[in-house]
């Protein structure tokens, strides 16, 4: 009984927490408000979740990547693995933080919905979409014409990156800083996932992993006038397991 109570309260808690954020998007018509990507607009149809549509309107959401993005700027290329609806990806282009944003999303989909948004945003001929991130990403990115020393790679797919980001792979990448997330913790191999993908990485080259804070609305009036309950929902991300990031830099004088 109590883990079919349990397993029903969340399933409250994550409708109500859907429902909020369709409310804030539609309030605002799928345009952020705050943060790096102030004026981005977003379009409701995509192959991700709907639940932390209230944190990107916002501007909150996964602001430890954004800030780590932001402090790389300029740079010439944004190329994301799972680019999902483009907020990630086309938010640095939008905010001129980059020349030029490459997105793999190997649904179609998700495909259809960065070129969308591309396009609503006016910055399509800036966007190079490409399908799944897998072995042949080095010659891709040969091929687009990537600068990788210019360049920085947000990888989010889901679990994927342990078997990508094969060592010959990251050697290829190694002048590149890379932000991974990191789903090993929801993984039966756990850590050693992790472990294994660090030793991989090229001699030289630093890393770090990040974690995600907890969000802040304090100064967002809106948020401000919501029962706590409610507010707490939307500044909720909705993971099982709390965020984190392998945030791999190139070398000194690289």
């Amino acid at each position: 009984m109590k883990k079919l109570l349990n397993a029903a309260s969340k399933a409250i808690a994550k409708q109500r927490r859907k429902s909020l954020s369709n409310e804030i998007f539609s309030r605002h018509n799928g345009e952020v408000q705050l943060g790096a990507y102030k004026g981005l607009k977003l379009q409701g149809d995509s192959n991700v979740s709907r639940g932390p549509l209230g944190l990107k309107i916002f501007g909150l959401y996964e602001t430890q990547v954004v800030n780590e993005i932001t402090a790389s700027a300029p740079f010439t290329d944004l190329i994301n693995l799972g680019a999902a609806d483009g907020y990630m990806s086309l938010g640095p282009l939008f905010a001129g933080l980059c020349d030029r944003s490459i997105c793999f999303e190997m649904t179609e989909e998700g495909r259809n919905a960065v070129q969308a948004n591309a396009e609503m945003n006016g910055v399509a001929d800036k966007v190079v979409i490409r399908g799944i991130a897998d072995e042949t990403l080095g010659a891709q990115l040969d091929e687009i014409g990537a600068d990788l020393s210019k360049s920085v790679i947000l990888c989010d797919i889901e679990g994927a990156e342990f078997d990508v980001l094969t060592k010959e792979l990251l050697a290829a990448l190694k002048n590149a800083r890379i932000i991974v997330e990191l789903h090993d913790r929801n993984m039966p191999a756990g850590l050693a996932l992790r472990e294994a993908l660090i030793a991989r990485i090229p001699g030289g080259n630093r890393a770090r992993v990040l974690k995600a804070e907890s969000n802040t609305f304090n100064g967002i009036e809106e948020l401000e006038r919501m029962h706590d309950l409610d507010r707490s929902l939307v500044l909720s991300d909705g993971r099982k397991i709390i965020g984190e990031w392998l945030v791999i830099e190139p070398a000194e004088g690289a």
